[in-house]
């Protein structure tokens, strides 16, 4: 952190406003991947309905349980009670119902997981938008009264 500090130093940023962008870039990549956990989630507590053990892998369970056998030419017949997953998944969230919603869902929850960037990578995005802010001029205020003293 010492080195992130040093470089919005050396590129004559307040610390301050790095630290407020850095917490509007964390709250937006979360929010950009709300929507996505809770597919992944949701069809991973379906596919394992029967053992809850495994119901905290829901980030890569199906890409590591079955996605070597999808990648080898298998089709989703291999992941158990694919169809009604699938078809529960596309009532909770339209995106992934439709005629081609079961393909798009399982090649989603059989790609890598996104996650979150590390902190370095939050600080220097928010520098970044720091930097690439208008300077904001001096103005004087206008009011449109004035005030005297008595």
């Amino acid at each position: 952190m010492d080195i992130i500090r040093q470089e919005a130093r050396d590129r004559g940023l307040s610390w301050n406003a790095v630290r407020e962008a850095a917490a509007e870039v964390r709250s937006a990549e979360r929010e950009k991947r709300e929507r996505p956990n809770e597919v992944r989630q949701a069809a991973w507590t379906m596919a394992t309905a029967c053992t809850p053990a495994s119901w905290p892998f829901w980030r890569h369970g199906f890409y590591s349980r079955w996605g070597r056998r999808i990648a080898r030419g298998d089709d989703y017949t291999v992941i158990p009670r694919y169809d009604e997953i699938a078809q529960e998944v596309g009532w909770y969230f339209p995106e992934y119902s439709g005629d081609d919603g079961t393909e798009r869902l399982f090649d989603f929850l059989l790609s890598p997981y996104d996650k979150l960037p590390g902190r370095e990578e939050i600080y220097r995005k928010a520098m970044n938008l720091v930097e690439d802010q208008p300077v904001a001029e001096d103005r004087e205020t206008e009011t449109a009264f004035s005030i005297t003293p008595f």
